[in-house]
């Protein structure tokens, strides 16, 4: 074989190559990409699990005017009574920084931000999940939640969407 003959057979292998690992970088990347995606719907299935038993559980819910918020009061622990304002918890959807991606976070307290709450879930791409319960006569109140996960909020078209309409059980009827 003379020179030629090996430096053209060298470049076509190093072209072969070369196509071989893009396509597996690009499974790589496919790979990641969605995994990211079921770990934040797993994050948000989990998140509305807990915050399903909360609202289920409590003896009011009131959503905050502008849908990033709702704060509940729960039953007392030892007495089971609906009375007094020890028990508040709040849920929230923001973020450190105002911007996307936005996370669902649960407090203990009258207030909740992402740097005093607990993080439930992530990858949420807006913060208005929360919308204000609705009450008919005969009927307990109602509390709607919505729950846009995006783990890679370049796209739109892979927004996964969680909502939930619970029922405040404790609380008196309509």
């Amino acid at each position: 074989m003379t020179i030629p003959e090996l430096l053209t057979a060298m470049s076509i292998l190093a072209f072969v190559v070369t196509g071989i690992l893009v396509v597996f970088v690009g499974g790589l990347n496919a790979t990641t990409g969605m995994n990211a995606r079921f770990q934040a719907q797993q994050d948000a299935r989990l998140a509305l699990s807990s915050l399903r038993y909360e609202v289920g559980f409590a003896c009011s819910a009131v959503a905050a005017a502008d849908q990033k918020s709702v704060q509940l009061l729960l039953p007392d622990a030892t007495t089971h009574a609906c009375s007094g304002s020890a028990n508040q918890v709040k849920w929230c959807a923001d973020s450190a920084n105002g911007l996307q991606p936005f996370g669902l976070y649960r407090q203990a307290s009258a207030s909740c931000t992402a740097s005093t709450g607990v993080k439930k879930a992530g990858s949420l791409n807006t913060n208005l999940v929360f919308s204000n319960p609705t009450c008919t006569v005969g009927t307990r109140p109602r509390l709607s939640v919505s729950l846009p996960v995006d783990a890679n909020l370049g796209t739109a078209a892979q927004t996964y969407q969680l909502s939930d309409t619970i029922t405040v059980r404790n609380a008196a009827v309509c």
